[in-house]
């Protein structure tokens, strides 16, 4: 099959990637001259391993973000190979799935601010459909009570969701017998699936659907099934709640109606907004001054002339009614990656909206009235102006000086693979040493001004407690770990608590996309980076959110998106991860409905931050023992809390303490682990504490006494 990706639909001067420096002086060709036949340089492969993602990118193939588990342990992906490079991708053992043809240059430049025309009202508003009656939404509901297992099963996740495509269903179940067992699902509807066992370097994660399945109405219970026999129902969970939705009376929205923009038209913007609104906005410039859009000796480069060479200054928006450090921080980023058009316009638009809507949309009042917000809507300028005007395929930044490539494409470093947390230099895997590698990690840990950007600003601004990085494509949702070792053993995993508090955020993260246009991010896409996607070691999350000793307990709560979610064909039936226009989708029909849906996710991360600032409420816990009677054998103690905390325990009688020990998280993506009694007799005491430090009862866990202590005294025959 061959299809033809993005503003109408993959823009690009793919020439460059084979041809010398010198070639590249001729100008661009002018539109109405732009040669018709496009070179098939992306492609959509099937490959038995991550392994072989990874000799692939150690010969210089390009892996994108969008990387997804196949059928029977298999993993699809699209890859950027040479010219004539498809025909070599069987060295990997690879299936070609697609290949995607690309547009010419000039295609893709009327797609950039000054040439594209302004989207009319019409054009906007057919971007966003009709709001979803009130009885086809859907609100989230809590996730069912952890129950102890008694089979080799163990669900783990199985979400239901609907949207004006139809009922999808998305299952995730652990086999105690790993990844040799054939797990199956029979819905309450009847139908019968078959999952796939989810293994990366060779360890079993859990199996899973390869990605959602429609399903006749909304399915309410499943039944998996082992090989052995045995079998385990579950309910399932309303996921990414709520339906599409309109925007409140009078809110204004879908300011960035021109194109996509580069970096002196996002200061533009972001500097007209400072001044406009001067009691709510300023700009901040950040330290660290940028390579430059620049090649060594003068080599030629295609932008337009006015447009500056020197390094450049990164700059960043600050919004809020009170700026001096009093509120909590939320650092909000995008366009690490150069070729990731769609991002700085989420960072745009947001920065719009909450500006021109403040003090007459209620929810845009609240969040600039209760948090500190900082908007970089373009952290690797340089590197986006090389993918604008001269290779859009471009994903690093521009300082090449150091190296001896044959083209300058992707020879400058990796800005999300240059950070000092779970970084290359510390063993861990997912960047490359090689400086003409696509994730080179830089010649030294934050060695670039665009990653040093980033930590200035969450070490000057220490109240940034919040932040998240946009990136293109695949549609994720994403937070630490993101990285592991060779064997992978993985950065520090967060606590349970803090891994319910980032899947309980999602819900409503999700559901604003969601409120756009149907939009949906997996359940599969959405975890810790490590478990849904793959390692990617020096990563800006891993910087933001652990501390110096790497303790589980964030620094910052950091997330990871990835707009460009795949869309569901109700033609072909089937899930096209190429419709969203890969990373330059074409602006009118889906890259405008790109920033506006994940501006509205940006939405969602600050109402969550602010439920966090102004969180006083201390959670309860329960569990599933009761003191007045007698148990026969050993007793798995299950404890459920009434929103995500950490519950801290004592099984010798004593005081609860911060350093007693805390209920685990059973395994990969597992609920709470039971704690297991074996004693005749076991006082078990504990106290729970939110993530916002909010302690259950009153109780005071670093004093001497136990009021608000919960306590049991379990006896067993």
């Amino acid at each position: 099959m061959r299809s033809r990706l993005g503003l109408a639909v993959l823009p690009v001067l793919a020439l460059v990637l084979m041809i010398p420096v010198a070639a590249a002086q001729e100008p661009a060709p002018p539109a109405d001259s732009a040669p018709d036949d496009s070179i098939e340089t992306v492609v959509r492969v099937r490959v038995p391993s991550t392994g072989a993602l990874r000799r692939m990118a150690a010969n210089g193939i390009d892996v994108t973000h969008e990387v997804s588990q196949g059928p029977n342990g298999t993993i699809e992906a699209t890859v950027i190979v040479p010219q004539a490079g498809v025909e070599g991708l069987d060295r990997y053992a690879a299936t070609v799935l697609d290949t995607l043809a690309a547009p010419t240059q000039a295609e893709a430049a009327a797609e950039l601010k000054g040439n594209a025309a302004e989207l009319t009202r019409a054009q906007k508003l057919r971007a966003k459909p009709p709001a979803t009656t009130r009885r086809q939404a859907e609100r989230a509901a809590e996730r069912p009570a952890p129950q102890v297992p008694d089979t080799t099963l163990t669900v783990l996740r199985a979400d239901r969701w609907s949207t004006p495509d139809g009922d999808f269903l998305s299952v995730e179940v652990r086999s105690d017998a790993g990844s040799d067992d054939t797990v199956t699902v029979e819905t309450d509807t009847g139908e019968t699936y078959e999952l796939s066992a989810f293994t990366d370097r060779g360890v079993y994660l859990y199996h899973r659907m390869t990605e959602p399945v429609p399903t006749q109405g909304a399915v309410q219970d499943i039944t998996a099934t082992s090989a052995d026999g045995t079998a385990v129902e579950s309910p399932t969970t309303p996921w990414a709640g709520g339906a599409v939705a309109d925007y409140p009376a009078g809110f204004e929205w879908g300011f960035t109606d021109d194109g996509y923009v580069d970096a002196t038209q996002s200061d533009a913007v972001i500097e007209r907004l400072a001044a406009e609104f001067p009691h709510l906005a300023e700009v901040v410039e950040l330290p660290n001054r940028t390579h430059g859009y620049n090649l060594p000796d003068g080599g030629p480069l295609l932008g337009p002339a006015s447009y500056p060479r020197d390094p450049y200054t990164v700059k960043a928006l600050r919004i809020g009614a009170d700026r001096d450090g009093s509120k909590t921080g939320v650092l909000l980023y995008a366009q690490e990656h150069a070729r990731e058009w769609v991002t700085s316009l989420v960072a745009l638009e947001s920065a719009q909206r909450l500006l021109h809507n403040y003090g007459t949309d209620p929810t845009t009042t609240a969040l600039v009235d209760d948090l500190d917000i900082f908007v970089v809507p373009m952290t690797n300028p340089d590197g986006v102006a090389y993918s604008l005007y001269d290779n859009l395929f471009q994903r690093t930044n521009m300082n090449v000086d150091e190296c001896a490539y044959t083209t300058p494409l992707n020879a400058g470093t990796d800005v999300n693979r240059n950070f000092s947390v779970g970084s290359l230099r510390d063993g861990y895997v997912g960047a490359s040493a090689d400086c003409r590698d696509s994730v080179y990690a830089g010649a030294s840990e934050v060695s670039e001004a665009e990653s040093a950007n980033e930590v200035w600003l969450t070490e000057q601004f220490p109240n940034i407690k919040f932040a998240m990085n946009t990136h293109s494509f695949g549609g994720y949702f994403m937070w630490s770990p993101a990285a592991y070792r060779d064997d992978r053993t993985t950065l520090p995993r967060p606590d349970l608590a803090t891994e319910e508090y980032f899947f309980e955020a999602s819900e409503t993260i999700l559901s604003r996309i969601k409120e756009f246009r149907g939009t949906v991010v997996w359940p599969g896409r959405t975890g810790p980076v490590v478990d849904v996607l793959y390692s990617a070691a020096g990563n800006s999350g891993d910087e933001h959110f652990y501390d110096d000793a790497l303790t589980t307990d964030p620094d910052i709560y950091a997330w990871d998106f990835e707009v460009g979610v795949p869309l569901w064909n109700e033609t072909t039936q089937t899930w096209d991860t190429s419709a969203g226009g890969f990373f330059w989708p074409d602006f009118e029909t889906e890259g405008f409905a790109q920033a506006m849906e994940f501006a509205n996710g940006w939405y969602g991360i600050l109402e969550v931050a602010r439920q966090y600032a102004l969180d006083d409420d201390a959670p309860a816990s329960t569990n599933n023992v009761d003191g007045r009677g007698t148990y026969d054998g050993p007793v798995d103690v299950v404890f459920e809390t009434t929103e995500p905390a950490t519950v801290h325990y004592t099984l010798d009688g004593s005081r609860p303490t911060w350093d007693s020990p805390t209920v685990d998280q059973d395994g990969v993506r597992g609920g709470p682990k039971p704690v297991t009694l074996t004693e005749r007799r076991t006082v078990l005491q504990w106290f729970s504490v939110d993530e916002a430090g909010n302690v259950e009862g009153g109780y005071a866990p670093d004093g001497d006494s136990r009021r608000g202590l919960n306590r049991e005294v379990v006896k067993i025959r």
